[in-house]
């Protein structure tokens, strides 16, 4: 009912704003899936995914507006560096605390996402920078009642791609069984022969490497700054909390829900106020608050999340 009034009062505005939640569902939902294979498979809390997120961000700001060269070079270029570092950080952190209480991976990977921190803060500085678009991606394409920035249509196509491609090689290759496996009884999996190790790696490094895809595409869209890193972090974890851990289909689906409820949200209450008369009724900042709500929500009806698999981490 809310939504068709909504419509009625704001129908262009309730259409922008929709969009825009997809698009930002969407790149919610492609950090998310990264920290959920590495919770879900991994046992991991990585809290350091927010700082190869920032990474992904600032990376294509150097090779763009610092080095010259144009998008599409970061585009490639960055998702694989930043896939390279979350590898270092497995390798040289994380490997030995798999098994471990995911209390000390939490506190572990919080001290290098405070590294990566301050290295970027030391490298870029305090201050938000933006980078050039190609000219390509500075316009827009009409759609219905509104327009779509080309730059949020190419977000939405590699997003899409990127998450069926995932659900691909995990539920429908031998690469995948073979993870899951290890996930379920690692010794047993290395005794049949399947080297555990070097495939825990390589999830980590596709993990990572989506998180620094989509530093590149919001950082496109938006800009950067040093906060960015804990607020999506933050945002990714509640979107594998109300998701479920382990579940890919349902980062998908809680990183659209509230992505599309922080942006919906606000244009609801404020055609509530118009059809009531009652201002105060469009709170301000309502949307900031919408994640938590949801996961509270979501918790209080199904604690292990929309899709989440009972006792996993246990």
């Amino acid at each position: 009912m809310l939504i068709v009034l909504t419509v009625a009062v704001h129908p262009r505005l309730f259409a922008q704003n929709l969009l825009g939640g997809v698009v930002y569902g969407l790149v919610l939902a492609l950090i998310a899936l990264g920290l959920a294979l590495i919770l879900g498979l991994l046992g991991v809390v990585n809290f350091a995914h927010g700082g190869l997120f920032m990474l992904g961000a600032y990376g294509a700001y150097e090779i763009i507006a610092m080095q010259g060269l144009p998008f599409w070079v970061a585009f490639l270029v960055v998702p694989l560096a930043v896939g390279a570092v979350g590898v270092a950080m497995e390798v040289g952190v994380l490997r030995r605390l798999y098994g471990e209480n995911p209390l000390i991976g939490l506190l572990a990977t919080f001290g290098v996402f405070i590294m990566i921190e301050e290295a970027t803060r030391a490298r870029w500085g305090g201050t938000p920078l933006t980078f050039d678009l190609p000219a390509v991606l500075q316009g827009s394409i009409t759609f219905g009642v509104g327009r779509i920035a080309t730059i949020r249509l190419l977000t939405i196509v590699v997003a899409t791609l990127v998450i069926v491609g995932t659900y691909l090689l995990m539920y429908r290759t031998d690469f995948g069984l073979t993870i899951r496996a290890g996930l379920q009884d690692r010794e047993m999996a290395g005794f049949i022969g399947i080297d555990i190790p070097t495939r825990f790696t390589i999830v980590f490094f596709l993990g990572s490497a989506m998180a620094g895809l989509a530093g590149v595409l919001r950082g496109a869209e938006t800009g950067m700054d040093l906060a960015m890193g804990f607020e999506y972090v933050l945002l990714a974890f509640v979107i594998v909390i109300v998701g479920g851990v382990g579940s890919i289909f349902g980062s998908v689906v809680a990183g659209l829900l509230i992505g599309i409820g922080v942006f919906v949200a606000p244009v609801m209450v404020r055609a509530l106020a118009t059809a009531t008369g009652i201002d105060a009724l469009a709170v301000p900042g309502i949307g900031g608050i919408v994640p938590f709500l949801i996961m509270l929500a979501i918790l209080l009806i199904r604690p292990r999340g929309l899709f989440g698999e009972e006792g996993l981490l246990e």
